[in-house]
């Protein structure tokens, strides 16, 4: 999820902001920029730095073998896509109500985090 998360937040127009942001403006971009900054992984805009983080921590993940996807792990645990879908709902829900969900940069609805799950499922 975590890549999928760093997209989400990297915006400059959030429609809106959590309650408990830790920004006094929308800088989340220039934050995760900042960070590939901090790793020396080149590019020139903040958009190119947030993919070249999101690019690094998907190979961090193949190195330390941590599943690609959400789908990945469920076909090793003989889980289909049907059961994902069907509780889809609910996990985002469950999510939504996640005492973590309101320290987000960005305030997610709860079609948002369906969204962010799907791209996650792969």
């Amino acid at each position: 999820m975590i890549t999928h998360v760093i997209r989400y937040n990297a915006t400059d127009v959030p429609f809106k902001q959590t309650t408990f942001s830790q920004n006094k403006y929308p800088n989340s971009k220039w934050r995760y920029a900042q960070i590939a900054n901090y790793l020396n992984l080149g590019g020139e805009t903040d958009d190119e730095k947030v993919e070249l983080l999101i690019a690094a921590v998907e190979d961090l993940k193949r190195q330390v073998d941590i599943p690609a996807t959400i789908k990945d792990v469920l076909i090793e645990q003989g889980t289909s896509e049907e059961f994902f879908m069907s509780h889809l709902e609910t996990m985002a829900e469950q999510a939504f109500d996640d005492q973590c969900t309101g320290a987000n940069p960005r305030y997610p609805l709860i079609v948002d985090l369906k969204e962010l799950m799907v791209k996650a499922y792969g």
